[in-house]
């Protein structure tokens, strides 16, 4: 540190500590200008000034991996059943218009556009009802595989893949198997539903199941009196399996929001002084 010509002011030099502080220049004094500092014309540069830039490198956009397809699948699902819930829903309606419009002209030949918009309601509701339930089989037993890989972490599922989707999937299996892997989650989630909750959804599931037999049962029949039948039982079993697709929801619901006992806190509002 050395002192400059004017008293009261310092000047702050860097040495090496072997050696001594030597004089320096000192700086210009600041020049004062009146006016314009660039007069009645603007500056011009041939190019972008780069005066003051940090010569830093700028970093590439990371590029985000896209989901597998198995991830995207399962969180489709909530969505898809709740669109399977409403398709249903209208199927059974279109057969109940269909076996009302058979019932009133069960004596009488019915107009021609009766007939043809009840039977294109019912054949193109059936008809999607069946894809609209395919796809949200594989969503739910996507959203199952997925909810119980996170649960079991981070170990492993006891279940490998293949066994989930063949349970989950294959007809008649699955009314044996989903249970058991339903419960299994269930005692290992932290965030689950009760057991009777899990009753009520298999009961759906079973009553779904009647009455799609007794339709199938019913189609065989011949005759006016076992298509009204049929039309009757479809109607019903579109009703018992948009039943059993809003209980699925319910436990997939049940299964993804926080526990109740995380819900509620006790917060300290004061101290109370007793003196």
């Amino acid at each position: 540190m050395t002192t400059p010509g004017r008293p009261r002011q310092w000047q702050w030099v860097a040495h090496p500590p072997w050696r001594q502080p030597t004089d320096t220049a000192r700086p210009p004094q600041p020049r004062y200008r009146s006016g314009p500092a660039w007069g009645s014309t603007t500056p011009r540069y041939p190019a972008t000034p780069r005066w003051g830039l940090p010569l830093v490198a700028i970093p590439r956009r990371l590029e985000t991996e896209p989901a597998p397809a198995r991830a995207l699948l399962a969180s489709a699902a909530p969505g898809i059943l709740t669109s399977a819930y409403v398709w249903l829903i209208g199927t059974a309606i279109a057969h109940g218009l269909r076996y009302l419009a058979l019932a009133v002209y069960a004596n009488r030949v019915a107009p021609w556009w009766i007939d043809a918009v009840t039977t294109a309601l019912v054949w193109v509701t059936g008809g999607v009802s069946l894809v609209v339930a395919v796809c949200a089989a594989v969503t739910a037993t996507a959203w199952l595989v997925r909810t119980r890989r996170r649960v079991f972490e981070p170990g492993t599922d006891p279940r490998s893949r293949l066994d989930l989707w063949l349970g989950s999937l294959v007809v008649v299996v699955n009314f044996f198997r989903l249970p058991v892997y339903l419960e299994e989650l269930r005692r290992a989630s932290p965030r689950a539903p009760s057991r009777s909750a899990l009753r009520r959804w298999w009961a759906a599931w079973a009553i779904n199941v009647v009455a799609v037999a007794v339709a199938f049962w019913r189609s065989t029949g011949d005759g006016p009196q076992a298509a009204a039948d049929t039309v009757l039982f479809t109607a019903i079993a579109a009703l018992a399996a948009a039943w059993a697709v809003h209980q699925t929801r319910s436990v997939m619901r049940s299964f993804d929001d926080p526990s109740p006992r995380f819900t509620r806190r006790l917060i300290a509002a004061g101290i109370v002084d007793r003196r």
